[in-house]
């Protein structure tokens, strides 16, 4: 769809400056056939400049999300298994397995996390409708793990980056608002809390949430 907004954007200008070329022959059967003068189009040239800007905008904002898995309803983002560590207090053992959206397995590893509770952290970002309409479809990153004491104390563990972390996303976000502004609805982070068992965890553009699983 974007593709097809680009070369939309280039035949309008190039219609906008070529124009048709037609003969007109005259009575005298001296003179030589006369061809109309080449038009210049302003309307149709600043319309093909605003379609090509856009496509262009569009292009560069799809290779910002292109590491988003797509988010066109609630998805399956991962299953967790958490268990407390046998003869340690307030450390977890969460066995943690990573889906795309096409509910495929990229990931899976077993982290030890300080805490009593396990966070699963996500970064989500969503379009505006008329973007969705274009191909582009809202999507969402999980980015961290980590830990919570139910006494409140701090852990003391560094959280766990997964997928590279949150990288450049909130600064793109907040920084690069005059380019990313006409295109995201709301660009934010946001987790899920659970005690110690067995979730799926689902996210969608509105929330995250985990979901007691069998194992």
């Amino acid at each position: 769809m974007l593709a097809g907004v680009a070369v939309a954007a280039v035949v309008m200008l190039l219609s906008a400056v070529v124009g048709r070329r037609r003969t007109v022959h005259s009575s005298s059967a001296e003179s030589a056939p006369r061809g109309r003068r080449l038009r210049f189009r302003p309307g149709r040239a600043a319309g093909g400049v605003v379609l090509l800007v856009v496509s262009i905008l569009l292009l560069w904002f799809a290779t910002l999300v292109q590491t988003y898995v797509g988010l066109t309803g609630e998805i399956k983002a991962a299953h967790v298994v958490a268990t407390p560590v046998s003869n340690e207090a307030h450390r977890l053992n969460v066995d943690l397995t990573l889906y795309d959206d096409a509910g495929k397995a990229y990931a899976h590893q077993t982290y030890e996390v300080e805490g009593d509770m396990w966070v699963l952290q996500a970064d989500i970002v969503e379009l505006q409708h008329w973007v969705n309409i274009l191909g582009m479809h809202s999507g969402y990153k999980v980015t961290r793990l980590f830990g919570q004491r139910l006494d409140g104390v701090s852990p003391t563990q560094h959280q766990i980056m997964l997928n590279g972390g949150d990288g450049d996303f909130f600064d793109d976000m907040r920084g690069g608002k005059w380019w990313t502004k006409p295109f995201v609805r709301a660009a934010y982070g946001n987790a899920v809390i659970a005690a110690p068992g067995a979730f799926d965890v689902y996210i969608s553009q509105d929330a995250i949430k985990a979901r007691a699983s069998d194992g």
